[in-house]
Order: C-alpha cells, then structure tokens, then sequence
C-alpha cells in the first residue's frame, strides 16, 4: 500500500512538472493576470435588466437563481464593491445537483463575477440544509461573510411546478433579504494561525 501512494504521488508530481514545461513562458517571462477593480480588466457594465440577463446566462429565470441574484447584490454592498469589479472572492457551498447549483448563476449575474476569472466558485455540501455563500475581499480586508439561506424559504420553493416560476421570481425579488437569507461575519483571522491556539504536532511557529 505505500508502495503504491509513494508510485501515485511521482505520477502527481511528473503531471505537475509537464504542466509547468507546458505553460513554460521562457526566461524572465512573467504570466499576466487580471488585477480587481477600475482597470482595463474590468469593463463590463451591470446588465439592465437583471431578470434577462439571467435568462441569457441560465436558460431561464427560477427563485433559485434570483436568490443567488439577491445575495450577489447584497455581497456588494457588505463589502462596499461594485458590478464587475471583481474585488471579492465568493464560494458557493451546494449540493452537486440542480436546482441547488442554479444559485451560482444568479450570483454570477448579480456580482460580474466569474467562475472562468475564479473569483466565483462551487464547493460542495452534502445536504441542502447546509448550503450558504462565503464571500471576502481578495485583498482579504473585512473578514468573511457568510449568507445563509433561510431553510423555511428553501422549503417553499421546492419541487415547485414549471407554471410558478414567474410568481417565485417576482416573490424572491421583493421580500426583505432577513426572509431570504441570515448574514453572519466571520473573523478574518484563521483559527489556526490565532496566537492564544497551541500549535498542531510537528508545526513549526513563524
């Protein structure tokens, strides 16, 4: 058996070095990458209209998506951002199965983030009950905010027929968000790195 991890950690380990030599961009090249906020990375413009662009991005509009809308714009403003900024990092927390995921669209539409930029993106949770939606800045300011949804909301927007869509998405849109969703800051320094923690078995301390 350690045979065996010790052969899959070289294949790790070789894929890895391939990898590298693949993107290899040569000496003294240096990768470019997108920067947050007023730059020439980020220019596009919030969508006129929320519920279209939604059903442009989705396929169709559902209370699922809007409530990933809702949580979107409500993750701006916590964090005093702005449409397609792409200022904070987001990480939805779902089952890996529709209509859970349909929430990462809305938030994408909601926030211009985006899962391609890696600034939007899913984990997964075993059960409804546990999903919720972490945000932060990239520049790790503020902390962490969670937005959890309510689980009676959730409830009520299940197994819902095809016909009450529309009247889902028009109701998701204009209840308070304390109906839709609980907010709850975390602290921004992890638990592992607090001074008043003994250090792990083996860790060294910096």
């Amino acid at each position: 058996m350690k045979t065996n991890k010790l052969g899959a950690a070289g294949l790790v380990v070789a894929g890895l070095v391939l990898a590298a030599a693949a993107h290899d961009l040569g000496p003294g090249a240096k990768p470019v990458r997108s920067e947050p906020g007023s730059n020439t990375w980020n220019e596009g413009q919030p969508p006129a209209d929320w519920q279209a662009e939604i059903r442009r991005y989705h396929g169709h509009v559902g209370p699922w998506n809007v409530l990933g809308w809702r949580i979107g714009q409500a993750a701006l403003r916590q964090f005093k951002s702005r449409w397609g900024a792409h200022e904070l990092e987001i990480v939805c927390y779902v089952p890996p199965e529709t209509p859970f995921t349909c929430l990462v669209d809305g938030l994408a539409v909601g926030t211009g983030n985006s899962q391609g930029r890696m600034d939007l993106r899913m984990a997964e949770v075993l059960t409804w009950e546990e999903s919720f939606v972490a945000a932060r800045r990239k520049d790790g300011h503020g902390g962490v905010t969670e937005f959890r949804p309510q689980a009676d909301y959730l409830r009520s927007i299940m197994g819902q027929p095809v016909e009450k869509l529309a009247p889902l998405c028009e109701e998701c849109s204009r209840m308070p968000e304390e109906k839709l969703f609980a907010v709850r800051h975390v602290s921004s320094i992890a638990p592992a790195f607090r001074k008043d923690m003994p250090p792990e078995p083996g860790a060294t301390t910096p």
